[in-house]
């Protein structure tokens, strides 16, 4: 049967909270030279925004990486959750890619007949070793420039590093001098009756003219050579040389002759 009371009733609400998301585990290389870099973009799936960054040892962080200045290590990405879901966390590993150091640029001048010259010593500062050398043109070279055989110019130190970093480089610039030609030793064998002659005549080869010369002794010599008039011996000629070359010499051996003595004209009457 019906009742005379009233229907009672009673309401219960319920309420879900999402839980949050945090992100994939991620890892980053960078090089020294690299701008800041946000970590949050080094997660990987779909992470909230809004969380905390903590840096490796749990100090704050702001989420902004600076190369050279911030310790490379692993970064947390802290995302709060409404109770009674759970805080989520990812991580973002970072790793930093230092340059080497190329040393500066150098510049040397050397003499075609001086000995081979090691390049990575004609760099300034402090380069590291390790690095590849290229010579003018971009064909490999040893490092060890021969001033005999190989070309002046630019050549370059290059040391590769890992990627994001680029390769660093650092050049020496080579100038080639070449030694003077004083000619090759010559001789001469005058008579004392002969003309002056000129000594620069008898040396050998293709000497340079504006050397100067030096008589038997050591003192100086203009010329001509005088037979009769002059010293017989080792005359010396000496060529100048444009640094780093040095000096060049060539010398001539000049020998007289007398006249030989056939006496005065004579006669004799014979049976």
């Amino acid at each position: 049967p019906l009742t005379p009371c009233a229907v009672d009733q009673a309401t219960f609400i319920v309420a879900q909270n999402q839980p949050v998301d945090a992100g994939i585990d991620g890892a980053v290389t960078l090089c020294i030279s690299s701008t800041v870099t946000d970590l949050y973009a080094s997660l990987g799936g779909t992470p909230d925004v809004g969380g905390i960054w903590t840096a490796p040892g749990g100090a704050a962080f702001d989420g902004t990486f600076t190369p050279g200045t911030d310790a490379a290590g692993v970064y947390t990405y802290n995302v709060a959750a409404l109770a009674p879901c759970a805080n989520a966390s990812a991580t973002v590993t970072v790793a930093v890619v230092s340059l080497p150091d190329p040393g500066n640029a150098g510049v040397l001048t050397l003499c075609t007949s001086g000995a081979a010259q090691d390049l990575f010593a004609v760099l300034g500062g402090t380069p590291d070793a390790g690095g590849t050398w290229t010579a003018p043109g971009g064909g490999a070279h040893s490092g060890s420039m021969d001033p005999a055989s190989d070309a002046a110019g630019v050549y370059t130190y290059t040391i590769n590093v890992p990627p994001p970093c680029a390769s660093v480089s650092s050049t020496v610039t080579i100038t080639l001098q070449a030694p003077p030609d004083p000619g090759i030793n010559g001789a001469e064998l005058l008579c004392v009756t002969s003309p002056t002659i000129d000594l620069f005549g008898s040396l050998q080869g293709s000497p340079d003219a504006g050397g100067s010369w030096t008589a038997p002794g050591g003192g100086a010599f203009g010329g001509p050579f005088t037979p009769g008039t002059s010293t017989p011996g080792t005359y010396t000629y000496t060529v100048i040389g444009i640094a780093p070359c040095p000096n060049a010499i060539a010398s001539v051996d000049v020998a007289v002759t007398s006249i030989p003595d056939a006496g005065s004209n004579g006669n004799i009457t014979l049976c």
